[in-house]
């Protein structure tokens, strides 16, 4: 079985899918779509949260790695799980 290529299309970005989202439910809201349209535009604005959510976390999760030193210099935590952090200093 052949590996599956990365898909060519690239990921909009969070404000992106935010303003896609607000337009769906602006025409939602308006009455302006059927119901099928509405359907698939509901459906739409579900993946659109989901993929807002998973931009979020992952901002969330690249703050929480971010702390400060005794000297007040910013420092980001290392991924190693050890306790230690990168010193970014020279």
């Amino acid at each position: 079985m052949a590996k599956k290529k990365a898909s060519s299309k690239q990921e909009p970005s969070f404000e992106q899918s935010l303003d896609q989202l607000e337009a769906i439910i602006d025409r939602i809201e308006s009455g302006e779509v059927g119901l099928e349209q509405c359907l698939g535009e509901y459906e739409q604005g579900v993946k659109l949260i989901a993929h807002c959510r998973k931009v979020l976390e992952k901002a969330e999760s690249r703050i929480a790695k971010l702390t400060t030193d005794a000297g007040g210099k910013l420092r980001v935590e290392s991924d190693s799980g050890d306790g230690s952090a990168d010193d970014d200093s020279d």
